[in-house]
């Protein structure tokens, strides 16, 4: 099973102590960082099947998110669209809550946890699953299988009226798009029809690639299909001018104490891959030492 080495851990703490996160987030403060959430869980240990370490437990969500609701402005991926639409600022520290898989922990979790805090989302579905989900009635409360089926359009629906959760597309059935041939337009068309008929939406839906893994083709089959935007899982921060299909998001894992975390939402954790990113181009010996420190 996937965990943080301890020293990353003591690395993390003495950056947020030294107030070098801190220094990130003003450095950024006129751009927007965009996390990435998976699945949010009840469970006690950690799920052993989640072997990318992406599935974070309720009470660490819970700190997480009342973290960055004292430290940023959490705004709509609407909102971040309709201002570069407009040529508008927007307000200082701007963050943007995103969710991939569609997971149903993200009724029974996720969507309590935002209500109570009042922060806006937006869910990407896997279009496919939501088709085969058993469409009957469940439990309004968590139970361990909602951390392995998909939302239904029943229930983005209900989340997308009483709370104004936004959805997405993230394909139609989770393949790495990069590495398709001449099904790459179906499963972006499939998924944004599907998108489209089964859920109220005015506004262009947005993308997510899966696995974070595009290129300049299928962002152009992006554009081409009709979405409003595409986001990667390459980490940094995103201006007004950043290309709409190459979006930058952090990725937000089961082990990010709040100093990690608030490393990821400063954009710190972008700089510190730019930097292991340079070393390895130098082909240095410290790039070892570098990707082993900072390869989450």
């Amino acid at each position: 099973m996937k965990v943080l080495p301890k020293y990353q851990e003591i690395l993390f703490k003495l950056f947020f102590f030294f107030r070098l996160t801190e220094f990130a987030r003003f450095w950024n403060r006129n751009r927007t960082m965009i996390l990435c959430f998976h699945g949010i869980t009840q469970r006690s240990r950690p799920d052993p099947e989640d072997r990318s370490a992406v599935v974070v437990n309720r009470a660490l969500f819970l700190t997480q998110l009342t973290y960055l609701k004292q430290h940023y402005r959490v705004i709509a991926l609407r909102d971040y669209l309709e201002a570069r639409q407009d040529r508008r600022p927007l307000p200082r520290h701007s963050a943007i809550l995103t969710f991939d898989d569609g997971l149903r922990n993200f009724l029974t979790v996720a969507a309590p946890v935002l209500n109570e805090l009042a922060l806006p989302a937006t869910v990407f579905l896997v279009t496919d699953q939501v088709d085969s989900r058993d469409q009957s009635t469940l439990s309004p409360n968590w139970a361990p299988n909602d951390d392995r089926i998909s939302l239904s359009w029943s229930e983005a629906n209900q989340l997308q009226s009483t709370q104004a959760i936004e959805f997405g597309s993230h394909t139609c059935s989770h393949p790495e798009l990069p590495q398709l041939s001449a099904t790459a337009d179906q499963e972006l068309r499939g998924s944004l029809s599907a998108i489209r008929e089964n859920l109220d939406t005015v506004f262009p839906p947005s993308l997510a690639y899966p696995y974070g893994s595009s290129s300049e083709t299928i962002a152009q089959k992006a554009r081409l299909a009709g979405y409003s935007c595409a986001l990667t899982t390459q980490a940094g921060s995103n201006s007004l001018d950043t290309d709409l299909f190459e979006l930058r998001r952090a990725v937000v894992q089961r082990f990010d104490t709040i100093e990690i975390f608030a490393a990821r939402a400063s954009g710190l954790v972008g700089w510190l891959r730019m930097i292991r990113d340079f070393f390895r181009r130098l082909g240095l010996p410290l790039v070892r030492v570098w990707n082993s420190a900072f390869s989450q």
